[in-house]
C-alpha cells in the first residue's frame, strides 16, 4: 500500500478521530468529505479494523474534487464538486468528516445544506477550518488585511491551487451560522493545539480585545436584544481562550 501522508496537522486528524469515536458510528456509513490523499480515511479504516469490521467498503466512503490524488487503496474515492449537489442520497451517512475543506469553497451555505441532507437524523458532522480568530490572525488582518493562511490570489487564472487554494476565510461564528441555517440542532466547538506565539500575544492584547468586545456587545444588546440573546452562547465563545489561542477550529454538529 502507498504511504498516505497528511495534508493537515496530524493533531487535527487525531482530534477528529477522538470526536468520531465518541459517537460510535462504526456499524454505519462514514464519509471522508474532501478526502485529499486519504490520510483521514486510513485512520478511520484502522479504527474500523480494531472493532472487527468485516467489510471496509460497507462502512467507509470518500469523495474529493481530485479523486486521482487519493492514495488510500483500500476504498475508492468518488468525484465530488462541492459547489454542486453531492453524489449521495439523503440520510445516507452516520458520520461525515470534512477536514480543511470549507476554506476552499465558493459557497459554504450550499456545503452545509448538502452535509445536512446526506447525514442521517442524529448523525454527526465534524468540520475543521483554519482559525482566523486567533490573536495572531487578528493582528495580521489588522496590519495587512489578510488573516493567517490567506493571501492574495492569482487573478489571471481560475485555479488558485498553486497558492494553497484558500479562497474563503470563514470564521467560527459564520461557519456555525451556516450550519444552524442548514438545520443542525446541536453544535459544539473544539480546537487542536494552542500556538505558542498566541500565548505571548495574549498577554499584550487580551485586555484591549476584551474591553472593545464588551463595549461593542453592550451597545449591540441595547439595539438588538432578541438577536443578542439567541446568540449569547456563541458570541461569548468568540473571545474564549480556545479561539484566541488555537490553530484550528473543529466543529461537531449533530443533525
Amino acid at each position: 500500500m502507498i504511504e498516505v501522508k497528511s495534508r493537515s496537522l496530524p493533531i487535527t486528524n487525531k482530534k477528529v478521530i477522538d470526536i468520531l469515536s465518541a459517537h460510535n458510528p462504526w456499524d454505519g456509513k462514514i464519509l471522508d468529505l474532501g478526502a485529499g490523499d486519504g490520510y483521514l480515511s486510513s485512520l478511520v479504516a484502522m479504527e474500523l479494523s480494531k472493532r472487527g469490521s468485516d467489510s471496509l467498503n460497507k462502512h467507509l466512503y470518500a469523495c474529493d474534487l481530485f479523486p486521482k490524488e487519493f492514495k488510500f487503496d483500500k476504498i475508492k474515492c468518488d468525484f465530488c464538486d462541492f459547489n454542486f449537489p453531492f453524489p449521495y442520497q439523503e440520510n445516507t451517512f452516520r458520520a461525515i468528516c470534512s477536514i480543511e475543506v470549507v476554506e476552499h469553497l465558493e459557497n459554504i451555505f450550499h456545503y452545509s445544506r448538502e452535509i445536512h441532507r446526506i447525514l442521517q437524523p442524529g448523525g454527526v458532522a465534524i468540520i475543521t477550518t483554519p482559525n482566523i480568530l486567533n490573536i495572531n490572525s487578528r493582528l495580521r488582518f489588522f496590519m495587512t488585511g489578510f488573516p493567517l493562511l490567506f493571501n492574495p490570489l492569482p487573478l489571471s487564472t481560475d485555479n488558485p491551487q498553486t497558492l494553497g487554494g484558500h479562497i474563503n476565510p470563514v470564521s467560527y461564528y459564520f461557519l456555525l451560522y451556516s450550519l444552524k441555517k442548514a438545520g443542525f440542532q446541536k453544535i459544539k466547538l473544539h480546537t487542536d493545539r494552542f500556538k505558542k506565539s498566541a500565548k505571548l500575544l495574549m498577554l499584550l492584547l487580551y485586555f484591549p480585545i476584551k474591553i472593545f468586545w464588551e463595549l461593542f456587545f453592550k451597545r449591540f444588546k441595547e439595539k438588538n436584544k432578541s438577536v443578542y440573546e439567541e446568540n449569547i452562547n456563541f458570541i461569548y465563545s468568540i473571545n474564549s481562550l480556545p479561539i484566541l489561542l488555537s490553530r484550528t477550529v473543529i466543529i461537531e454538529a449533530i443533525k
